[in-house]
């Protein structure tokens, strides 16, 4: 794994090369040239990393966002990583509750706010629309809003920035060092498995399912969390 200014990053120059010294080749998938065997590399890598990365709410997906309000300020932007829909919620006698809070007082999700007449105060209510966060009342003075949440974006960009998916050499996974590796024995196999051993009578293949099965369950136990519902599959081994 590369290391920079002491941090290990798992890159996408690291899984390439683990994956490429696999057993598997270029003639296994029917490839006429190394640019196609390094596109298929290369598309294999990004699919397995979107399907592991949603197969679970892993915790290492949770992220919390902190915005201050300003007096007047009705709406305020969010992270593309962040939406409605991946905002952390738990139930509460029946009631679902979304993880938004202002000074750690939760607030209610109310999307009819939008037709409410303007009102002026402490924010009791949220909805989202066009990719930001409206609150009601409009805040009166200055608040802090956080909000947790599952990211949906899995990369880091060289210098930090949230990306969708690997696309350069040094973009890497944005998990931390502790569950990096086991990450990395899960990943790699469901690439070879899913996406680059064209047959299921392949000799590889077989090995490489049981492999990647046997890793994602070490990796649900690293987590700490067991709902089995909740993941792509896996047998008990």
């Amino acid at each position: 794994m590369a290391i920079v200014d002491g941090e290990k990053r798992l890159t996408l120059l690291d899984l390439y090369n683990d994956i490429t010294g696999q057993a598997w080749s270029m003639f296994d998938s029917e490839v006429e040239d190394q640019d196609e065997f390094e596109q298929n590399v290369m598309t294999s890598i990004q699919k397995s990393l979107s399907d592991l990365w949603h197969s679970y709410k892993f915790p290492f997906r949770e992220r919390t966002q902190t915005i201050p309000t300003k007096n007047g300020g009705a709406s305020y932007g969010v992270p593309d990583s962040l939406t409605e829909n991946n905002i952390i919620q738990t139930n509460v006698n029946g009631k679902i509750c979304y993880s938004v809070f202002c000074d750690n007082e939760p607030l209610k999700h109310n999307p009819d706010c939008r037709f409410s007449e303007p009102k002026i105060g402490k924010p009791e209510y949220f909805y989202f629309k066009q990719e930001k966060i409206y609150l009601y009342p409009i805040p009166d003075n200055k608040y802090t809003i956080t909000i947790d949440y599952m990211t949906t974006y899995p990369a880091l960009s060289e210098d930090g920035d949230e990306k969708q998916t690997l696309e350069d050499e040094t973009d890497y996974i944005n998990i931390p060092e502790k569950y990096q590796e086991i990450f990395r024995v899960t990943l790699m196999p469901l690439c070879m498995w899913n996406y680059l051993i064209a047959a299921e009578t392949d000799e590889n293949s077989e090995a490489y399912k049981i492999q990647y099965e046997r890793a994602y369950k070490r990796l649900l136990q690293n987590c700490k969390k067991m709902d089995f519902d909740k993941h792509i599959g896996w047998r008990d081994i």
